[in-house]
């Protein structure tokens, strides 16, 4: 029953609506801001977290995570340097407490000047240079594929590893292709990215994978007989198949994905550390090796900053008008 006030206005009932309507949107904001980062984001985000919040808890005076001082985040990251994580891992530990400090509303504590001066004093202490993965080239891509056959796995494998090699493709791209999103032309094939790292906003973008000269290492063929084998017309382009030939019904995940570059790479017999990423780094360092333009490599990767792209080809050019070759020796 509604109540009547001020010349019969039902003040209550317009009060009570406004602050549904205020509390949908809040939610709907809510929903909005967590979608400015993809799902697996937050899951690292939340993970690497929950590290600081059960290390807070642990010390002797337990220590508020959230919101927690400059000092304790100086003193988590010591421990982890102590423990001899990996530079990228406290690196995403730092980014991830930053990140809930801002969505609780807080002042993130990773600025502050003496976070700063302790990592990084554990970067030089640890080194600067990452450990990378190895690029997986043009030899490296047609070793991996020469001893696949035409069963289901291997017609799956073939065409992933060409489609990321061919395609510059991040990991998170590779394994959110849909059969939809592949379509043939008169030149190759034409990729839809609907979503990728550098595209939050889900512009999407379009690649085109050209045919290849030998029949091995060609994308479109490899794509072909990939759906011949597998049967798929709609959804999920790369699928599990498990060991008794069974194909899956969703996405690959990206573990997955690396774990087929690596088990591939070592059939193949090859040396050095690969993984998913070694796709993409392998387009750009042979593309920048062979003399493409960087704009074309940038182009083609969808890298926006040409130091990060040239971070992928340092393999690539120290033979390109080596200095030490005319020294004639």
């Amino acid at each position: 029953m509604a109540e009547e006030v001020d010349g019969g206005e039902l003040v209550p009932v317009v009060e009570a609506a406004a602050e549904v309507e205020l509390t949908e949107l809040e939610e709907q904001a809510a929903g909005f801001a967590r979608g400015s980062r993809s799902a697996s984001t937050w899951r690292a985000y939340e993970s690497d977290f929950a590290d600081f919040r059960t290390w807070c808890a642990e010390r002797v005076s337990a220590v508020d995570p959230l919101p927690a001082a400059p000092a304790t985040v100086a003193l988590y990251i010591t421990a982890l340097a102590a423990k001899s994580r990996k530079p990228s891992t406290i690196r995403r530990r730092l980014a991830s407490i930053s990140v809930a400090h801002q969505v609780a509303g807080f002042e993130t504590p990773t600025s502050d000047a003496s976070v700063r001066a302790v990592w990084s004093g554990i970067r030089r202490w640890q080194g600067m240079a990452p450990r990378k993965m190895r690029a997986a080239r043009t030899k490296v891509i047609t070793a991996m594929v020469a001893p696949l056959g035409d069963d289901l796995a291997d017609a799956r494998d073939r065409a992933l590893l060409l489609f990321g090699f061919a395609g510059a493709l991040r990991r998170s791209e590779l394994v959110a292709l849909d059969v939809e999103d592949v379509s043939e032309d008169d030149a190759g094939l034409r990729l839809v990215l609907r979503r990728s790292k550098t595209d939050q906003e889900a512009e999407g973008a379009i690649r085109g994978l050209p045919y290849g000269s030998h029949p091995a290492t060609c994308p479109v063929r490899a794509w072909r007989r990939w759906l011949d084998v597998s049967g798929i017309t709609t959804g999920p382009a790369f699928r599990s198949v498990s060991r008794h030939g069974h194909l899956g019904t969703t996405h690959l995940s990206d573990r997955a994905l690396a774990d087929i570059v690596k088990r591939r790479a070592a059939a193949a017999g090859l040396a050095g550390t690969f993984a998913g990423h070694s796709l993409r780094a392998g387009f750009a360092t042979e593309g920048y090796a062979q003399g493409t333009p960087e704009l074309a490599i940038m182009r083609h990767g969808r890298w926006r900053s040409a130091s990060v792209m040239r971070g992928y080809v340092e393999e690539g050019s120290i033979w390109n008008d080596n200095a030490a070759a005319r020294l004639g020796l």
